[in-house]
């Protein structure tokens, strides 16, 4: 399972969304890698939960030439983390694989619009993605005063605790948006800014994930945080682009 998650979990973060990225938007290697980026963040998604479920052993292994890290063994008598860990780490993958999916949908939702149609099961699914953000919230909030109550970790919580309750602030933005649009029939000025901000958030939790595994455990906050504003500026970078091209051809055609 795990090099399955392993593989696929580079295949879409380094190469899939890259060539997204910067290929013409609508053209076939935009397309395919679009999908590709999708379907590889599936199998992301249900292995990590999957390993997560099966958190039985700690350490660290070697694969494909590098090493990963793997959290402690659970135990019978760790009374802090583990049951609600795992929830905070499921809801995580949930959130972020909502990102990708309701990204990937985004042009199908946009022709049903011009249509007047607005699919329930996007609305539904906003809905649902909206409880398990706010669960997420509760879980990590959990987590963080137990790791804060713990001896060999006397630290505040209050940090985490803001970072936790930021990032449940931009889950319940988006999804709400999403269900705004399916129930009050209103679509955005552009669908493009949403699938852009909705994959540049689904690829920076993807590409955060690899040096949170990889990087030395004293400089693994340091690395995590490059990595996502390295993924944000790429991003807007794309989106930068694109947002030229479509103004050149806007002027081109008047």
């Amino acid at each position: 399972m795990l090099p399955i998650h392993i593989f696929f979990g580079g295949l879409s973060a380094l190469v899939a969304f890259p060539i997204a990225a910067f290929s013409k938007k609508g053209s076939r290697p935009h397309v395919a890698a679009g999908r590709s980026f999708v379907a590889g963040y599936v199998l992301v998604c249900i292995t990590g939960l999957v390993l997560e479920a099966e958190r039985t052993t700690g350490g660290t292994i070697r694969l494909f030439g590098a090493e990963f890290k793997l959290v402690e063994p659970l135990t019978k008598d760790s009374d802090h983390l583990p049951p609600i860990y795992i929830l905070a780490t499921t809801t995580l993958d949930l959130v972020f694989l909502y990102f990708a999916i309701s990204g990937w949908r985004i042009w199908a939702r946009a022709r049903a619009a011009e249509r007047g149609v607005f699919p329930r099961f996007d609305s539904v699914l906003a809905a649902m993605a909206m409880v398990v953000a706010v669960t997420f919230g509760v879980a990590f909030w959990l987590v963080a005063d137990a790791v804060a109550a713990m001896p060999t970790t006397p630290n505040s919580a209050v940090f985490p605790h803001v970072v936790f309750t930021l990032a449940t602030g931009i889950f319940l933005l988006d999804a709400g948006h999403d269900l705004y649009i399916g129930l009050a029939r209103r679509t955005p000025r552009a669908w493009w800014v949403s699938h852009a901000r909705k994959m540049v958030f689904a690829e920076m939790f993807l590409a955060a994930g690899i040096p949170f595994r990889c990087a030395n455990l004293d400089h693994v906050g340091f690395w995590t945080l490059v990595t996502l504003i390295v993924v944000a500026m790429i991003g807007l970078g794309a989106a930068w682009r694109h947002h030229r091209r479509l103004g050149r051809e806007t002027t081109a055609g008047n």
